[in-house]
């Protein structure tokens, strides 16, 4: 004889469908979804964003302009695009270390550059490896002037998914040369 739920028993799953869904709702990166939290006076929806309970609030975005002989600037220019998301990249997203790896360089010149200023970033490790990376990704772009000379990247701070946030402008670097061996 098949199991009947009781009233009891369908109010439970009810309750408990709708907890689940009002948690994942809370848990999408636009803020407009907190509102649901208005409601909890208790504390029962967690927030399980990236490193709660302090998510990670905006991006770095690296962008990179080239100079030719003749003083001309091309427009700025994203220094790698980013990754298109799946449904599998929640669990494994190899693609994105490379990603990973450049904006951590940015964090770590920002951080220097609030800690030291200016004379802090210059010709250190992060700013560095920051050159490089442009150098390659302008040398690779094919819309890159043949008679580019010069470069020069700029870190703005941006608020991701949130675009209400205006970006904002950290620090561009001054120009250097697009082929190292013209240093």
């Amino acid at each position: 004889m098949p199991h009947r739920t009781t009233p009891g028993e369908r109010g439970v799953q009810l309750l408990l469908a709708g907890w689940l869904a009002v948690t994942v709702l809370s848990q999408h990166p636009q803020r407009s979804f907190d509102a649901l939290r208005r409601y909890d006076k208790v504390g029962a929806i967690p927030n399980w964003r990236f490193f709660a309970p302090f998510p990670i609030q905006h991006d770095y975005v690296l962008l990179y302009r080239v100079a030719g002989d003749d003083g001309q600037v091309t427009p700025w220019r994203r220094a790698m695009e980013r990754q298109k998301r799946s449904w599998s990249s929640v669990v494994w997203s190899p693609g994105r270390r490379g990603e990973k790896s450049v904006l951590a360089v940015c964090a770590e010149l920002v951080t220097d550059l609030l800690a030291g200023g200016q004379e802090a970033v210059r010709d250190g490790v992060p700013d560095r490896m920051l050159r490089a990376f442009v150098r390659q990704a302008a040398l690779m772009d094919p819309e890159t002037p043949a008679d580019g000379r010069r470069c020069q990247f700029l870190i703005c701070e941006s608020g991701g998914y949130e675009t209400a946030i205006a970006p904002k402008f950290l620090h561009a670097s001054p120009f250097f040369a697009l082929r190292p061996e013209a240093e």
